[in-house]
């Protein structure tokens, strides 16, 4: 079984237009004829990246990668028209755009939440879902990785004392860092974004973080998007997705997560897993760093796993 699948340029580019005058990149990887799959990024704001595509056999896979409404190559830049709502309804646009009738929808860390709300709203065409790093997006996860008493202040006290200087609240800090992401002055929002995006590469990489090599327009697009969503709760009730964890039941549902995952708790993963009847793969020592060999690795093997249960039950259908 590979170890990982090489990585190319894509084979078909589109540009589809989603309304309210976005425009979203896809690429096509893969085999045109594969059982096609689509990814979605984290962040929210990551935008695609062509790494993934080597968790994926591209002889067996068609596989979709896009960038979400607001980053990467998808314009405008912006958080007007901006929602999760938004973001499914863009990724039924891309179903009927390239006229697939079910696929395999991915998703990591954000990437996740949107991936399991969308196969809620849209069960009749999901196959099967695969997420890794999955971020359940409640009370409980906001605390868990920007809260004072949450797993990334214990572990990293130094640099969380820089992160929340006053020692506010969870509630407190998110919208004190939308005030100055969202201000008229640039310079305030450059120092918020920085601070923002240091943190959450604490959190991802568990060092000393170096943010340098970003653009201050990205720094702050990417900034900005993350705390339009979290001001937002990620417009969803608070829990909706653990409260309807059982649905999924029957859906073929292959998570990866790591145990030492500081954005994402490992406990909250596990408590899905059970009530959606899952399988999870669970890393000792790994974080929320996807790209980390062994974690790809895992990743390339549940790929592998799936392709093959999927093409069982095509044969017994």
């Amino acid at each position: 079984m590979a170890l990982s699948y090489p990585v190319s340029a894509p084979r078909k580019t589109h540009h589809v237009l989603v309304g309210q005058g976005h425009q979203l990149e896809i690429e096509e990887h893969g085999s045109g004829d594969g059982l096609p799959v689509i990814i979605c990024h984290g962040g929210p704001g990551g935008g695609l990246s062509r790494f993934e595509c080597a968790h994926f056999n591209p002889e067996h896979y068609r596989i979709l990668l896009f960038s979400q409404r607001g980053c990467g190559n998808s314009t405008p830049h912006s958080c007007e028209h901006n929602t999760l709502e938004h973001l499914i309804g863009d990724l039924e646009c891309i179903r009927r755009h390239l006229g697939i009738g079910r696929w395999v929808v991915c998703g990591e860390s954000f990437g996740a939440t949107l991936a399991m709300v969308y196969a809620l709203r849209h069960r009749e065409h999901v196959s099967a879902l695969m997420l890794w790093a999955s971020f359940f997006a409640s009370q409980q996860d906001y605390d868990w990785c920007l809260g004072k008493s949450g797993a990334g202040a214990q572990f990293y006290p130094e640099y969380y004392r820089q992160f929340n200087p006053q020692n506010q609240p969870t509630s407190a800090l998110i919208e004190g860092f939308h005030q100055q992401l969202f201000s008229d002055s640039e310079p305030t929002q450059l120092k918020a974004a920085k601070a923002w995006v240091a943190w959450e590469e604490t959190l991802c990489c568990g060092t000393a973080p170096s943010i340098k090599l970003l653009e201050p327009a990205a720094l702050i697009n990417r900034a900005q998007l993350q705390l339009h969503y979290f001001k937002h709760q990620f417009f969803l009730r608070d829990n909706m997705l653990m409260d309807h964890a059982k649905e999924f039941a029957g859906l073929p549902v292959w998570m990866v997560h790591g145990r030492h995952d500081l954005v994402c708790s490992y406990a909250r993963a596990q408590a899905f897993a059970t009530a959606a009847q899952a399988h999870l793969d669970i890393f000792e020592g790994l974080g929320h760093s996807l790209a980390d060999e062994v974690y790809c690795q895992a990743q390339c093997r549940a790929t592998d796993h799936m392709y093959l249960k999927l093409k069982r039950q095509q044969c017994k259908d």
